[in-house]
């Protein structure tokens, strides 16, 4: 029976063990060998554990360090960009101020030989145009040597309404000149009932002297090279 071929609908019998085998089965007494299964599931963890300990823990640590160096660069990182972003916003700064300067002296100021006649003349067309006419200016001039700036102020006594004197130095302060109204002082209002008012007015404008400081530079290089060459004679 066993030899006959098998239908394609039957199922497959598992193989038989052998006496050998069932007979070794059956001596196994877990009382008896209980001990050397637990010996051996015993050695195998500690293997386990020594393979961890020595292979596994190392890796997971240098991962760890890894892992936290690169969170610390990542924050370096960012602290330095910030810093870096602030330098460069200090930066920019700095040099449209230097610009600001610049153009403050070059233009806004400019130099005397360019700029006295037009303010002299913006200075005139105002008190023209609201009937406040300087009847005599009293002109002083001052050198500021260390900024490289030059000082003129005008002092005169003007007449008029009292309209047409606020309209006045109001169209002052409007002018493309560098000016400054540094002084109104009121002297009399007795005429025509008090109408006309008679003012003192100082007013100030600056004017660049680049001449001036390049020689206040050339005098500070010479006074350096003259403590250098005492200094030098006074070691021989």
């Amino acid at each position: 029976m066993s030899d006959q071929p098998r239908g394609e609908g039957s199922v497959p019998v598992p193989p038989r063990r052998s006496k050998a085998q069932r007979s070794a089965w059956r001596r196994f007494d877990l009382r008896r060998g209980g001990l050397r299964v637990l010996a051996v599931l015993g050695l195998l963890l500690l293997a386990n554990l020594g393979f961890w300990w020595i292979v596994v823990r190392p890796l997971e640590v240098r991962i760890f360090e890894k892992q936290q160096q690169k969170q610390s660069a990542r924050k370096t990182e960012q602290a330095s960009a910030q810093k870096l972003e602030q330098i460069r916003s200090v930066h920019e700064h700095v040099m449209q101020t230097k610009e600001d300067v610049r153009r403050f002296f070059d233009e806004m100021l400019s130099v005397r030989a360019k700029r006295f006649v037009p303010f002299q003349t913006a200075l005139h067309q105002v008190g023209k145009e609201f009937k406040v006419t300087p009847q005599r200016a009293a002109i002083t001039h001052q050198e500021l040597e260390q900024e490289g700036i030059e000082v003129f102020a005008f002092t005169f006594p003007l007449n008029g309404g009292y309209e047409n004197l606020r309209e006045f130095l109001a169209k002052l302060e409007q002018l493309d000149q560098f000016i400054i109204v540094r002084e109104i002082s009121l002297r009399s209002a007795a005429k025509e009932g008090g109408r006309n008012l008679q003012l003192d007015i100082a007013v100030e404008t600056y004017f660049n002297a680049p001449d001036m400081r390049e020689e206040i530079e050339r005098e500070r290089l010479w006074k350096l090279k003259q403590r250098k060459r005492n200094s030098h004679r006074r070691r021989r």
